[in-house]
Protein backbone atom coordinates (compact mmCIF):
# COMPACT_ATOMS: atom_id res chain seq x y z
CA UNK A 1 0.00 0.00 0.00
CA UNK A 2 1.32 3.74 -1.16
CA UNK A 3 1.72 6.17 1.66
CA UNK A 4 -0.74 8.99 1.01
CA UNK A 5 0.80 12.01 -0.12
CA UNK A 6 -0.65 14.05 2.67
CA UNK A 7 1.39 11.27 5.09
CA UNK A 8 4.03 12.50 3.40
CA UNK A 9 3.93 16.16 3.41
CA UNK A 10 3.68 15.86 7.17
CA UNK A 11 6.53 13.74 7.45
CA UNK A 12 9.41 16.00 5.56
CA UNK A 13 7.73 19.07 7.83
CA UNK A 14 8.32 17.11 10.83
CA UNK A 15 11.70 16.31 9.38
CA UNK A 16 12.30 19.67 8.70
CA UNK A 17 11.55 21.12 12.00
CA UNK A 18 13.71 18.84 13.95
CA UNK A 19 16.31 20.02 11.59
CA UNK A 20 15.68 23.90 12.12
CA UNK A 21 15.75 22.39 16.06
CA UNK A 22 19.06 21.30 15.68
CA UNK A 23 20.53 23.54 13.18
CA UNK A 24 19.95 26.23 16.00
CA UNK A 25 19.87 24.99 19.44
CA UNK A 26 18.73 27.48 22.17
CA UNK A 27 21.11 27.43 24.87
CA UNK A 28 20.57 28.46 28.62
CA UNK A 29 23.75 31.19 29.47
CA UNK A 30 24.97 30.92 33.09
CA UNK A 31 24.50 34.70 33.86
CA UNK A 32 24.77 36.50 37.45
CA UNK A 33 22.79 39.56 38.18
CA UNK A 34 25.09 42.92 39.54
CA UNK A 35 23.35 46.10 38.97
CA UNK A 36 21.32 48.53 36.48
CA UNK A 37 21.96 52.02 35.64
CA UNK A 38 19.33 54.06 33.92
CA UNK A 39 19.46 55.54 30.47
CA UNK A 40 17.44 57.45 27.97
CA UNK A 41 17.70 55.46 24.60
CA UNK A 42 18.24 51.75 24.39
CA UNK A 43 19.76 52.08 20.67
CA UNK A 44 22.00 55.05 21.28
CA UNK A 45 24.41 52.62 22.67
CA UNK A 46 28.76 51.36 22.12
CA UNK A 47 31.35 49.43 23.19
CA UNK A 48 34.80 49.63 22.84
CA UNK A 49 37.57 47.49 21.79
CA UNK A 50 39.07 47.70 25.64
CA UNK A 51 35.18 46.69 27.12
CA UNK A 52 34.35 50.07 28.02
CA UNK A 53 30.62 50.57 27.04
CA UNK A 54 28.68 54.35 26.20
CA UNK A 55 25.37 55.51 26.39
CA UNK A 56 23.26 58.46 27.31
CA UNK A 57 22.17 59.03 30.50
CA UNK A 58 18.90 60.72 31.60
CA UNK A 59 20.17 64.16 31.24
CA UNK A 60 21.05 63.09 27.74
CA UNK A 61 25.09 63.02 28.68
CA UNK A 62 27.19 60.58 27.18
CA UNK A 63 28.24 57.83 30.21
CA UNK A 64 30.69 55.41 29.94
CA UNK A 65 31.11 52.41 32.07
CA UNK A 66 34.44 50.34 32.49
CA UNK A 67 33.45 46.08 31.87
CA UNK A 68 32.33 46.14 35.58
CA UNK A 69 29.96 48.54 34.85
CA UNK A 70 31.30 51.67 36.95
CA UNK A 71 31.58 54.84 35.86
CA UNK A 72 34.74 55.72 33.78
CA UNK A 73 34.11 59.86 32.92
CA UNK A 74 31.37 61.53 30.67
CA UNK A 75 30.99 64.10 28.13
CA UNK A 76 28.47 66.86 28.99
CA UNK A 77 27.75 68.43 25.60
CA UNK A 78 28.36 72.82 25.66
CA UNK A 79 25.29 73.05 23.38
CA UNK A 80 22.14 72.05 23.11
CA UNK A 81 21.59 68.81 20.81
CA UNK A 82 21.03 65.27 21.58
CA UNK A 83 23.34 62.46 20.20
CA UNK A 84 21.84 59.59 18.28
CA UNK A 85 24.70 57.56 17.28
CA UNK A 86 27.61 56.84 19.19
CA UNK A 87 30.67 54.74 17.78
CA UNK A 88 33.12 54.09 20.45
CA UNK A 89 35.33 51.07 19.20
CA UNK A 90 38.45 52.82 18.76
CA UNK A 91 38.07 54.36 22.65
CA UNK A 92 40.70 56.93 21.28
CA UNK A 93 38.48 58.36 18.84
CA UNK A 94 35.17 58.51 20.41
CA UNK A 95 32.44 59.46 17.15
CA UNK A 96 29.14 60.51 18.19
CA UNK A 97 26.68 62.00 15.81
CA UNK A 98 23.92 64.56 15.85
CA UNK A 99 21.00 63.95 13.66
CA UNK A 100 19.45 67.16 14.13
CA UNK A 101 22.55 69.75 13.69
CA UNK A 102 23.99 67.56 10.87
CA UNK A 103 27.01 67.54 13.20
CA UNK A 104 30.10 64.77 13.81
CA UNK A 105 32.25 65.31 16.66
CA UNK A 106 35.57 62.96 18.01
CA UNK A 107 36.15 62.62 21.15
CA UNK A 108 39.65 61.37 22.85
CA UNK A 109 40.17 59.03 25.27
CA UNK A 110 39.80 61.23 28.29
CA UNK A 111 36.03 61.99 26.64
CA UNK A 112 37.19 65.91 25.44
CA UNK A 113 36.51 67.17 21.86
CA UNK A 114 39.40 66.68 19.56
CA UNK A 115 37.45 67.97 16.25
CA UNK A 116 33.97 68.88 15.48
CA UNK A 117 32.91 68.47 11.74
CA UNK A 118 29.25 70.34 10.52
CA UNK A 119 28.14 68.65 7.42
CA UNK A 120 26.60 71.85 6.00
CA UNK A 121 30.49 73.46 6.18
CA UNK A 122 31.88 71.27 3.87
CA UNK A 123 29.02 71.05 0.81
CA UNK A 124 27.79 67.37 1.72
CA UNK A 125 25.07 66.72 -0.49
CA UNK A 126 22.21 65.30 1.87
CA UNK A 127 20.83 64.25 5.04
CA UNK A 128 22.63 61.95 6.70
CA UNK A 129 20.94 59.96 8.91
CA UNK A 130 23.36 57.84 10.46
CA UNK A 131 26.86 57.88 10.68
CA UNK A 132 30.32 55.52 11.87
CA UNK A 133 33.84 55.77 11.59
CA UNK A 134 35.78 53.90 9.01
CA UNK A 135 39.07 52.49 10.27
CA UNK A 136 40.82 54.98 8.28
CA UNK A 137 39.49 57.53 10.31
CA UNK A 138 37.22 58.69 7.76
CA UNK A 139 33.14 58.86 7.86
CA UNK A 140 30.47 56.41 6.56
CA UNK A 141 27.46 58.08 6.17
CA UNK A 142 23.99 56.80 4.89
CA UNK A 143 21.98 60.16 2.67
CA UNK A 144 18.24 59.36 3.73
CA UNK A 145 17.24 61.82 1.27
CA UNK A 146 19.22 59.97 -1.53
CA UNK A 147 19.43 57.12 -0.52
CA UNK A 148 23.46 56.62 -0.82
CA UNK A 149 25.93 55.46 0.82
CA UNK A 150 29.12 57.55 1.30
CA UNK A 151 32.31 57.80 2.88
CA UNK A 152 33.64 61.15 3.80
CA UNK A 153 37.17 62.35 4.14
CA UNK A 154 37.56 65.03 6.12
CA UNK A 155 41.41 65.75 5.13
CA UNK A 156 40.16 65.94 1.76
CA UNK A 157 36.65 67.53 2.93
CA UNK A 158 34.61 65.37 0.60
CA UNK A 159 33.18 62.05 0.05
CA UNK A 160 35.66 59.25 -1.54
CA UNK A 161 32.80 56.89 -1.48
CA UNK A 162 29.38 57.02 -2.93
CA UNK A 163 27.48 53.98 -3.63
CA UNK A 164 23.44 54.81 -4.61
CA UNK A 165 21.32 52.17 -3.03
CA UNK A 166 18.01 53.18 -4.30
CA UNK A 167 17.69 49.47 -6.18
CA UNK A 168 18.57 47.83 -2.70
CA UNK A 169 15.97 50.02 -0.23
CA UNK A 170 12.31 49.67 -0.55
CA UNK A 171 11.77 52.97 -0.57
CA UNK A 172 8.32 53.07 0.86
CA UNK A 173 9.75 50.62 3.57
CA UNK A 174 13.38 51.40 4.29
CA UNK A 175 14.44 52.88 8.27
CA UNK A 176 18.57 52.68 8.22
CA UNK A 177 19.10 52.83 12.09
CA UNK A 178 22.77 52.05 12.29
CA UNK A 179 25.95 51.72 10.17
CA UNK A 180 29.07 49.65 11.16
CA UNK A 181 32.64 48.73 10.00
CA UNK A 182 33.85 45.80 11.37
CA UNK A 183 36.65 43.09 9.71
CA UNK A 184 37.00 45.50 6.53
CA UNK A 185 33.05 45.10 6.48
CA UNK A 186 30.65 47.70 6.54
CA UNK A 187 26.99 46.71 8.10
CA UNK A 188 23.90 48.91 7.60
CA UNK A 189 20.70 47.71 9.68
CA UNK A 190 17.44 48.46 8.26
CA UNK A 191 13.97 47.82 9.20
CA UNK A 192 14.45 44.78 6.58
CA UNK A 193 17.44 43.39 7.53
CA UNK A 194 21.18 43.65 7.40
CA UNK A 195 22.99 44.74 4.49
CA UNK A 196 26.73 44.23 3.67
CA UNK A 197 29.18 46.13 1.94
CA UNK A 198 32.80 46.16 1.56
CA UNK A 199 34.97 48.82 2.74
CA UNK A 200 35.03 50.29 -0.55
CA UNK A 201 31.21 50.38 -0.40
CA UNK A 202 30.57 47.94 -2.59
CA UNK A 203 27.46 45.52 -2.06
CA UNK A 204 27.85 42.25 -1.46
CA UNK A 205 24.85 40.59 0.24
CA UNK A 206 21.57 40.86 2.08
CA UNK A 207 21.15 38.79 5.74
CA UNK A 208 17.56 38.30 5.74
CA UNK A 209 17.09 39.62 9.94
CA UNK A 210 13.94 41.89 9.98
CA UNK A 211 12.77 43.58 12.57
CA UNK A 212 16.29 44.35 14.55
CA UNK A 213 16.72 47.44 17.02
CA UNK A 214 20.63 47.42 17.18
CA UNK A 215 23.49 45.04 16.19
CA UNK A 216 26.61 44.53 18.01
CA UNK A 217 30.07 42.85 17.08
CA UNK A 218 32.10 40.21 18.80
CA UNK A 219 35.28 38.00 17.66
CA UNK A 220 33.98 37.00 14.83
CA UNK A 221 30.19 36.94 15.54
CA UNK A 222 27.53 39.53 14.48
CA UNK A 223 25.23 39.44 17.71
CA UNK A 224 21.50 41.15 18.21
CA UNK A 225 18.06 40.68 20.42
CA UNK A 226 15.44 39.29 18.37
CA UNK A 227 12.41 38.06 19.79
CA UNK A 228 13.82 37.51 23.22
CA UNK A 229 16.39 35.76 22.61
CA UNK A 230 20.18 36.51 21.71
CA UNK A 231 21.17 35.46 18.89
CA UNK A 232 24.79 35.07 17.60
CA UNK A 233 25.93 34.88 13.89
CA UNK A 234 29.23 33.71 12.82
CA UNK A 235 30.57 36.07 10.31
CA UNK A 236 32.21 33.44 7.79
CA UNK A 237 30.69 30.42 8.41
CA UNK A 238 27.05 31.67 8.86
CA UNK A 239 26.52 29.43 11.97
CA UNK A 240 24.01 30.70 14.67
CA UNK A 241 24.01 30.32 18.44
CA UNK A 242 21.13 31.29 20.31
CA UNK A 243 20.59 31.85 23.84
CA UNK A 244 17.56 32.12 26.11
CA UNK A 245 17.23 35.43 28.16
CA UNK A 246 15.47 36.47 31.49
CA UNK A 247 11.67 36.63 30.60
CA UNK A 248 11.56 38.82 33.70
CA UNK A 249 12.21 42.33 31.49
CA UNK A 250 11.48 43.20 27.65
CA UNK A 251 15.21 43.65 26.84
CA UNK A 252 15.62 45.54 23.38
CA UNK A 253 19.44 45.42 22.95
CA UNK A 254 22.38 44.30 24.34
CA UNK A 255 26.34 44.64 24.52
CA UNK A 256 28.67 41.69 24.50
CA UNK A 257 31.96 42.02 26.79
CA UNK A 258 34.44 39.74 28.01
CA UNK A 259 32.74 37.88 30.63
CA UNK A 260 30.03 40.13 30.81
CA UNK A 261 26.15 40.94 29.21
CA UNK A 262 24.98 44.16 28.88
CA UNK A 263 21.40 43.92 28.63
CA UNK A 264 19.35 46.68 27.73
CA UNK A 265 15.75 47.63 28.34
CA UNK A 266 14.25 50.84 27.41
CA UNK A 267 15.33 52.76 30.52
CA UNK A 268 18.07 50.69 31.97
CA UNK A 269 21.29 48.87 31.44
CA UNK A 270 21.38 45.37 33.19
CA UNK A 271 24.86 44.57 34.03
CA UNK A 272 25.32 40.59 34.55
CA UNK A 273 28.07 38.40 34.86
CA UNK A 274 28.23 36.15 32.01
CA UNK A 275 29.91 32.84 33.43
CA UNK A 276 31.14 30.67 30.91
Amino acid sequence: MKPKPLILILLLTLLFTATQAQDFPLLVPKLEYSHSVALSSPTTISKDRSGNIYFLGLNSNLLRLDPLGRPLGNYSPPVRGRISIIDAWNPMKVMVFYRDRQEVLLLDRFLRPIISTDLTDINYQGTAKVASLASDDSFWLFDETNLVLSKLDLQLRKTVVETPLNLILDRERFDVKQLREYQNMVYMLDANGVFVFDNLGNYKKKLLLPGLSYIGFHNNDMYFIQEGELHFLDLYSSERRSYALPKTKAFVSALVGEGFLYLITPKTVEVYNWLQ
